[in-house]
């Protein structure tokens, strides 16, 4: 299956990267996308860029966000943005999901934000309730709201956590929702594990798959479906540590054979895959 690096225009030589999925807007194919200097991490903010022939172009009329790690959602007629807001508290960095929603990407505002400590927050319409995929202690939960006033009292740390989905020494998230039939969505996520190569660090990122019933609140068919291997090379924000890095946005064309599988790579520049598609038998 064949994979590309994706090229952006009117960077600044900051480097683009853990994108969202195409979407479109005013005619125009966009996407979501962490802009950052090379070497300041903290320094991050969620731009927009059209496609234009081969390149993405970052199109600096639309709003920014000081945002990391964009996800765009679509619910009850509106857009959601979600995004990871940072702090540094003297001993670490901290984070937190933040949502933005309105009726177009150049009309969000601030909805909510989630505790510090949880990323990779997703919600996904089910008719008359909201599905709320959370993050707590680097397991995936889920509960499920009527309202998004609900949201906003949520307890993010009461969600029902998918137990055994994760070994011991893992950790991961939820990167996009779809829905499919029969109560079951599709899951696009991320799951990793930490080795040590000498006295440095090394991450290990991988794009998963799974089916969640939300009727009777299990998953099943569990895969990995992307490795940094199956992209081309590229530079690594920090050598050795991100150099296994594949953090996944989701997957466009859902009701093909094929899909295309959006995903950032070593933190350092996106790229896109097509793959088999994951949940092909239960659309």
């Amino acid at each position: 299956m064949d994979s590309e690096i994706l090229f952006f225009r009117n960077l600044n030589e900051k480097t683009a990267y853990n994108p969202t999925i195409p979407f479109e807007f005013n005619g125009k194919e966009y996407i979501g996308v962490r802009v950052e200097p090379i070497d300041k991490e903290l320094d991050s903010e969620i731009l927009f860029a059209y496609k234009d022939k081969n390149e993405w172009v970052v199109d600096f009329s639309l709003p920014s966000f000081p945002l990391q790690d964009p996800a765009i959602m679509k619910i009850r007629n509106k857009v959601f943005l979600a995004g990871v807001s940072t702090k540094n508290n003297g001993k670490r960095l901290d984070w937190r999901t933040d949502f933005y929603y309105g009726s177009h990407i150049d009309k969000l505002k601030k909805l909510i934000s989630g505790p510090w400590g949880m990323k990779d927050v997703r919600l996904i319409g089910l008719g008359s309730k909201i599905g709320v995929f959370t993050k707590p202690y680097g397991k995936i939960a889920y509960t499920e709201i009527s309202s998004l006033k609900e949201l906003k009292k949520l307890n993010w740390y009461s969600a029902n956590v998918l137990h055994g989905l994760f070994k011991k020494n893992e950790w991961g998230g939820v990167n996009q929702v779809i829905n499919l039939s029969k109560g079951l969505v599709g899951i696009i996520g991320h799951v990793a594990y930490l080795t040590y190569n000498g006295n440095k660090i090394q991450k290990h990122y991988y794009a998963m798959s799974f089916v969640f019933d939300t009727k009777n609140k299990q998953y099943f068919d569990y895969k990995i479906i992307a490795k940094r291997k199956d992209f081309p090379p590229s530079l690594s924000k920090r050598k050795i540590e991100l150099d296994d890095v594949v953090f996944p946005a989701g997957i466009t064309n859902i009701h093909n054979h094929h899909v295309e599988l959006y995903v950032g790579l070593s933190d350092f520049c996106s790229a896109r895959k097509i793959i088999p598609n994951p949940f092909i038998d239960y659309l």
